[in-house]
């Protein structure tokens, strides 16, 4: 492993204290109040830390492959953390967009239990009690909307729309620059899996090499573009929660971004 990755990891490991020392202090703080966009990002906050303290792993497992296909999973995260908590839109309707994204999970989860509902029951005797419970919970939300905010479209944009209707720029520049890219080896596309057969003898290769050596997944720059979207979270949830934390966010941003020449090895 070279002395630029491993300088580009040990900041990686300070933001995740970092991560946890902010966790201490919200939870010393009293008396706040529940929101729709506050679940979500105090969500977000939590499962941010959990992945990237996988992709640290992988990386240093030089599980390359992998590691993208988890980045791909969290620049979704942060696309949509970034469309909810835009600085274009206010309180009202932050909450709208956190209860549409809200909703979109709530549907894709009755869809799947209602289609196969059948097979749950071989292994789950209460899948009614919970499609129900679904069910209920998207009415309440659907009322919500329409009754409390006046909104009777309930869809979210495409990813592509909430990649450009985010507030943050680097988002948008992530999406542009590589999320097609990344989802190609999430969904294991052909396009990428031409890296694992040998074409003249068709056979699947027993070393995948030069893959990891293509400037948008080599693990420095992977590593950097997780980070830039883990401190984008940092960045929300310590605003969100009216932390302290804003100066030492500020400081390893700069950091952060003075690393940016130890790509180019």
């Amino acid at each position: 492993m070279s002395d630029n990755l491993n300088k580009l990891l040990n900041t990686s490991y300070k933001l995740i204290e970092i991560a946890k020392d902010m966790l201490k202090s919200c939870q010393l703080k009293k008396n706040k109040v529940f929101s729709e966009s506050r679940f979500i990002v105090s969500f977000f906050f939590r499962r941010a830390w959990e992945m990237f303290e996988s992709f640290l792993i992988l990386i240093r497992e030089k599980r390359t492959v992998d590691s993208v296909a988890l980045l791909r999973s969290f620049c979704d995260m942060g696309i949509n953390l970034g469309y909810m908590f835009s600085d274009k839109v206010d309180e009202k309707e932050r909450e709208i967009r956190a209860m549409k994204y809200l909703l979109k999970g709530d549907r894709m989860q009755l869809k799947i239990t209602e289609d196969n509902i059948e097979e749950f029951k071989e292994f789950d005797s209460n899948i009614e009690a919970r499609r129900d419970e679904i069910k209920a919970e998207i009415k309440k939300n659907e009322e919500i909307l329409k009754n409390k905010f006046g909104e009777n479209d309930w869809q979210l944009p495409s990813i592509k729309n909430r990649a450009n209707e985010s507030g943050f720029e680097q988002l948008k520049n992530v999406y542009n620059q590589v999320y097609g890219y990344y989802s190609n080896i999430e969904h294991h596309n052909i396009f990428f899996g031409k890296h694992y057969v040998d074409a003249e003898n068709c056979e699947p290769k027993e070393n995948i090499e030069g893959f990891e050596k293509l400037p948008h997944v080599k693990s420095s720059v992977a590593l950097y573009l997780f980070r830039i979207i883990f401190i984008e979270i940092l960045g929300v949830f310590n605003y969100e929660f009216q932390l302290n934390w804003g100066e030492k966010l500020s400081e390893m941003r700069k950091v952060h971004e003075e690393e940016y020449g130890l790509l180019k090895e």
